[in-house]
């Protein structure tokens, strides 16, 4: 941008905290919209077992819902999903549960239902669906990968490492997917190409 100073550019102690402090924010919400973005995906693939949809939903609405999960869950059936949404519906009018307590209940009141009545062998695909939803990882760890890979990265033999070196191969060791990518060849041109050029100077 025009008017704007390269990041290596003498910059004052405020400057500098005011530049790592913006750096920090876009990382943070870079990672809150990729984790918003994986929650969706989820949320979509088991829109099916939702409280809405279990309670609330119409027969056209949960036969479009249940292929999301069927797709990548083949060891269910639509058919049977449909048919123990019905089942549950009944099951839950029998307690005299209302429609709009149901409504707020979480997938985890729904599965504390079902294994407090009993309606475990009666709802086997809602239960087990309930169960891989509620146990799914969605939260990443980056935090916590990084600093493990600094760890193996400044050992008792690198101790005396450069700050920029380290940063440097800490971010090689975490992007490591993109690494790979990489043409050493080209790498190895180009850094000759540098080293000729200050030998010519």
């Amino acid at each position: 941008m025009p008017g704007e100073k390269a990041k290596d550019a003498g910059l004052t102690l405020p400057e500098e905290m005011k530049r790592a402090m913006f750096e920090c924010l876009d990382r943070f919400h870079h990672e809150l919209e990729i984790r918003s973005q994986e929650i969706e995906k989820i949320l979509s693939m088991f829109a099916v077992i939702q409280p809405s949809s279990l309670v609330v939903a119409t027969e056209k609405d949960i036969r479009n819902y249940t292929p999301k999960l069927t797709e990548i869950f083949d060891e269910f059936s639509n058919e049977d999903i449909f048919r123990e949404i019905e089942h549950l519906r009944r099951h839950l009018e029998a307690a005299k549960i209302s429609v709009e307590e149901a409504k707020k209940w979480t997938a985890l009141q729904f599965l504390e239902f079902i294994v407090k009545w009993d309606y475990c062998e009666s709802l086997p695909n809602l239960s087990l669906c309930l169960r891989f939803f509620l146990t799914l990882c969605v939260s990443i760890a980056s935090c916590e990968r990084s600093f493990s890979k600094l760890k193996l990265i400044k050992n008792v033999f690198r101790s005396t490492m450069s700050e920029t070196r380290l940063t440097n191969l800490a971010i090689l060791s975490i992007e490591h997917e993109y690494a790979r990518k990489i043409g050493f060849d080209e790498v190895i041109d180009k850094f000759a190409e540098i080293k000729a050029r200050r030998q010519r100077m």
